[in-house]
């Protein structure tokens, strides 16, 4: 849905809104790649230990801690950060864009309080 949004915005001749919008777009792909790259291969090599009650290597879980500490955090704050995009972009609608995307015709900051003789 962001992809669309910075596409149609694009489009639209807001390309403000569509770089923020894209950026957002960017950082919320990259946090399931961290996940699928990172914290999968740990997952694999603990689900190959088998039942944690009955597996005797345990220390195991201790060395990926950190990795997935580190992950998480990484995760959320990628997330927060393109939320934040996104919190931005209708702050910036209507700034920059064509006259007909103002929604008064063009006439914003006419004297004539937008009526003309």
């Amino acid at each position: 849905m962001t992809v669309a949004v910075a596409v149609v915005e694009y489009r639209g001749g807001c390309r403000t809104v569509a770089v923020w919008a894209g950026v957002a777009a960017a950082l919320y792909t990259v946090a399931p790649l961290v996940t699928f790259f990172v914290n999968t291969p740990p997952n694999n090599e603990l689900a190959a230990i088998g039942d944690p009650a009955k597996a005797g290597d345990l220390p195991v879980v201790d060395r990926f801690k950190g990795l997935w500490e580190t992950t998480d955090i990484m995760r959320a704050l990628l997330g927060t950060a393109a939320l934040g995009c996104l919190a931005h972009c209708p702050t910036l609608y209507g700034r920059g864009t064509p006259a007909t995307r103002t929604g008064d015709g063009g006439r914003r900051g006419d004297a004539t309080g937008g009526v003309r003789a």
